[in-house]
């Protein structure tokens, strides 16, 4: 079971949280905490380009009370420039976390879920929260500074962070992170207010830009909301029960044979999975998987805690060897820029692979690989560098008895350069994040329309009839021929039309 922190550790956090508990009897008085603004996804280099500016409108908020461990948070907007979405999530400490769906999907509970500190680095969005635990628990505190700056170590967190109270609330709050691409890095919340009617003007910055700003507002809700915000709704169909270790992401990695010399490791980390392909000279693999580090929480943690900018695909490299003793990995195509995809590419280079980027992208990678900032890893250890060869167009790997090809999808709505994996002799395509099927249907799901349509027009036109398509967030294959009927659907006339008038 993966577990952030130390059973004892949640409930010594949950306990201090309840020192101020009212008399029993009396309910928690919720707040709801909301920011409405823009986030830079370039800068977050999940962008069209890896360059930042590319704002998109983001909302998060937060309900939550200093007498109750019970957090709901829910946010809207792009964690890719093709994608829109909105997101609910409530946490029940100490073991039940519960993704609320709209519409006729039920909600997903994870029961035996080690929650409670994420519950509470989420509730901190809320600059009081912060204030009041910090006073709850004057044992976290390290020093205070005659300018009202305390320093304070959260249980759990690598760093120790600065925050700055007046009134009873969090002004500012500082602390290191570690983000793929990036390296070690200062990121940095203010709260500036901006009188009692409008609320505060909030900015995030990292390494002194601004990632988030946005414009704050709070409501103290009845307790008829409060309860309707953390009970199901009950129209809503029962919701289904999934075990706790699948919470919040977790490393399980199996493979799966698609031919012979031709695999999937499935779930690298829930939900990522990545192409190997065997030749004579060694293994081909499609994408450097890094760790996702949520930002909306105080401090930023790891989705997949414990390993870091390079662990996980450090661990996927030592999976590989586990199961194909005695082959090296000859190279690791990445196929775009975005961190999540790209940012374990270290682990391959200190492994002797060759790295292979769309040549739009390739000059930031081999910046970014190789930055100063970068916490200690193989590749540091062993004191080379990450060298990374740039593509256009389709460039094949010379193998005789097993090519392999990297083909150039072009500019899309995804992201400006991207690459697909494709295997001539068996008619295997394998692509990323631009195709993310959710079954065999005859037109794409409305919500990836702009994507699915794109990708479908690419791939009748440039990939023979018979090939397979594989893609790295879903189990679904697809076919030339379905796409085919994707190009032919009314959703992709509709789309069409939409992108003959921009």
């Amino acid at each position: 079971m993966v577990r952030k922190y130390p059973l004892f550790l949640i409930l010594f956090v949950l306990s201090a949280i309840a020192v101020h508990a009212q008399d029993a009897g009396e309910p928690p008085v919720f707040e709801e905490f909301c920011l409405k603004g823009e986030f830079d996804l370039g800068w977050r280099l999940q962008g069209t380009k890896p360059e930042a500016g590319e704002f998109y409108p983001t909302e998060w908020c937060v309900i939550s009370s200093k007498d109750s461990p019970n957090v709901r948070f829910s946010g809207k907007g792009r964690s890719n420039p093709d994608m829109e979405s909105t997101f609910t999530v409530v946490y029940l400490p100490p073991n039940m976390v519960r993704i609320v769906n709209e519409g006729p999907q039920p909600d997903l509970e994870f029961r035996e879920a080690i929650v409670g500190a994420e519950a509470i680095a989420v509730r901190r969005l809320d600059p009081k929260r912060i204030a009041e635990e910090i006073e709850a628990n004057p044992g976290w505190v390290i020093s205070k500074s005659g300018n009202g700056m305390i320093e304070v170590r959260f249980p759990g967190s690598r760093f120790v962070s600065t925050v700055s109270i007046v009134d009873s609330s969090a002004i500012s709050f500082y602390t290191d992170v570690d983000l793929p691409l990036r390296g070690r890095v200062r990121a940095v919340w203010e709260w500036k207010t901006e009188g009692e009617e409008y609320g505060a003007r909030v900015t995030m910055t990292v390494d002194g830009m601004v990632v988030y700003r946005a414009k704050s507002t709070r409501r103290v809700l009845s307790a008829e909301s409060a309860s309707k915000a953390f009970e199901p709704a009950a129209d809503e169909p029962e919701a289904v029960s999934i075990p706790g270790k699948a919470w919040p992401a977790r490393v399980a990695m199996n493979l799966k044979t698609i031919e012979k010399g031709v695999h999937i490791v499935r779930n690298v980390r829930t939900g990522f999975h990545h192409f190997v392909v065997e030749t004579n000279e060694g293994l081909v693999v499609a994408d450097a998987p890094a760790g996702w580090v949520e930002l909306h929480q105080l401090p930023p943690s790891d989705l997949v805690p414990g390993l870091g900018i390079s662990g996980l695909s450090e661990r996927f490299i030592d999976f590989l060897g586990g199961h194909f003793p005695g082959k090296r990995i000859r190279s690791v195509i990445l196929t775009h820029a975005h961190d999540d995809h790209s940012g374990g590419a270290r682990a391959f280079a200190a492994a002797g692979a060759k790295i292979y980027a769309p040549k739009g992208s390739s000059g930031f990678l081999q910046t970014a690989l190789n930055r100063k900032e970068m916490p200690a890893d193989r590749l540091s250890a062993s004191g080379r560098k990450a060298e990374v060869t740039p593509v256009e167009g389709r460039f094949t790997m010379t193998d005789a008895a097993r090519p392999v090809e990297a083909v150039s999808l072009g500019p899309n709505p995804h992201v400006d350069s991207m690459l697909g994996v494709f295997l001539p002799k068996q008619k295997i395509f394998f692509v990323s994040d631009i195709h993310v099927p959710g079954s065999d249907a005859p037109a794409p799901e409305a919500n990836r329309a702009v994507s699915e349509c794109f990708f479908a027009s690419w791939a009748v036109e440039n990939l023979p009839v018979g090939t397979r398509i594989f893609n790295s967030h879903s189990s679904q294959v697809t076919t030339v021929e379905l796409m085919k009927k994707w190009t032919e659907s009314e959703r992709c006339s509709e789309q069409r039309a939409v992108s003959s008038e921009r």
